[in-house]
């Protein structure tokens, strides 16, 4: 990687936070991944299509608040504890309610 250009300001692949982002990520399940790469997607096509920044904005800053949320052991645990009539079929958990939970 040491041929690669990186403009001013951006973030090496050897920074730390990255291998941090990187491990956590390494360590969900495959439909997981794929749902992480779909959103990246989304979010660069959004911005493609309308030129609104404010997709890439929004979802930066949901991938830092997610990678960090993955990356606690606790929140983790309650995921793959949650019942199934919390969570539905392919939905999404509160994330205020599963904040909630963890503080408990």
């Amino acid at each position: 990687m040491k041929d690669e250009f990186f403009p001013p300001g951006s973030v090496s692949p050897d920074d730390p936070a990255v291998q941090r982002a990187m491990e956590t990520i390494d360590k969900l399940r495959p439909s997981e991944q794929r749902a992480f790469m779909c959103n990246t997607y989304r979010a660069a096509l959004a911005f493609k299509r309308t030129g609104d920044i404010d997709h890439l904005v929004n979802f930066a800053n949901n991938l830092i608040a997610t990678v960090h949320l993955r990356s606690v052991p606790e929140y983790v645990e309650a995921l793959e504890n949650a019942p199934p009539d919390r969570s539905g079929s392919g939905g999404s958990l509160d994330v205020d309610e599963v904040i909630k939970d963890l503080m408990e």
